[in-house]
């Protein structure tokens, strides 16, 4: 009789333990998910801040309206715009507020306001007060027509002739 020699067969794959790694998810399982992660988080982010350029140019409409308040209130009791030309609302504050308390000197950005009386084409005396909006940096014109936060925002004889809203 003769004997025959059983060499061991490898295990098949169903029988094999588990390896290391496999029960896991894969590298491009990962990444998809990051990406997706990542693009719902860029779309929250930009909105996120869209509202808070929205909110910092509420505050905005409304420091300017109590300022262009405080100068019409001036005028009435005084007869008169402050003096001078395109200033800071700061340098008029001091002037202002007696006649209607505190007045706001800086926009929503924390950029100061500014004021300067003129006189209208048909002589009626008047005045602006400006915000350069969220860059800080004056357009140069008045155009009426507002586009983005970088917009300058007026407002002319305590009207808004150029704003969001």
């Amino acid at each position: 009789m003769t004997t025959q020699r059983m060499t061991p067969r490898p295990e098949s794959r169903v029988d094999a333990p588990a390896r290391r790694g496999e029960a896991g998810f894969s590298m491009v399982e990962l990444m998809i998910v990051l990406v997706f992660i990542s693009i719902i988080a860029g779309i929250a982010l930009s909105t996120g801040m869209y509202a808070f350029d929205v909110s910092r140019l509420g505050r905005t409409v409304a420091n300017m309206r109590g300022v262009a308040d405080a100068i019409v209130k001036y005028q009435s009791d005084n007869s008169a715009l402050p003096a001078g030309g395109l200033q800071t609302v700061s340098a008029i504050a001091p002037a202002l507020s007696p006649s209607n308390g505190r007045v706001a000197t800086l926009d929503g950005w924390d950029n100061p306001l500014y004021y300067t009386p003129f006189t209208t084409a048909g002589g009626v005396s008047t005045f602006r007060v400006f915000s350069y909006g969220k860059d800080g940096a004056n357009d140069g014109v008045v155009t009426g027509v507002w586009a983005d936060f970088t917009t300058d925002i007026v407002v002319e004889g305590g009207s808004f002739i150029q704003t969001k809203w």
